[in-house]
């Protein structure tokens, strides 16, 4: 046989309230035989009679809310001014970080830029270099040659 759903505290609380505006004093058994006969379960024994025992505490009232100090205008007025230039002393601090980084990145992205063109003329001049050394080694190769026939025509 299929298990129960288990009722949550807050749907048994629901039921002792209810059980509490109806007859004023609830009792555990009647609690338990409420909630069977509205959701087909009894709940457990112990999570019962404790949210019933939790039901039946006093709640603490509410503090009431403190009474403010009395101020007079001059007082307001001043700590107003206060707020207001310590705002602008937090802004102004803001703009000149915000200007500070902004020329950082700024420089960072030259600086970036710089290499990325250094790169590319590394490449172009790497390139050149090799046709240069492929050009001076077939020189190189056709003077030796030239010197090998030389040699030759000079000892006919």
């Amino acid at each position: 046989m299929a298990r129960p759903p288990r009722l949550t505290d807050s749907q048994i609380q629901q039921v002792i309230d209810e059980l509490r505006r109806r007859r004023g004093a609830v009792t555990g058994l009647e609690l338990r035989a409420d909630l069977q006969r509205r959701y087909g379960h009894r709940g457990g024994v112990t999570r019962v009679y404790r949210l019933l025992r939790q039901a039946a505490l006093p709640h603490p009232a509410p503090s009431p809310p403190t009474p403010l100090p009395a101020c007079d205008l001059s007082d307001l007025q001043a700590q107003l001014a206060a707020a207001l230039e310590r705002a602008q002393l937090a802004e102004h601090r803001e703009e000149a970080h915000q200007a500070r980084w902004a020329g950082e990145i700024h420089a960072l992205r030259e600086q970036v830029r710089t290499l990325h063109d250094g790169s590319h003329r590394l490449r172009i001049v790497e390139t050149e270099l090799l046709d240069r050394s492929r050009e001076l080694a077939s020189a190189y190769l056709r003077m030796s040659d030239l010197e090998s026939k030389l040699h030759t025509l000079g000892e006919r």
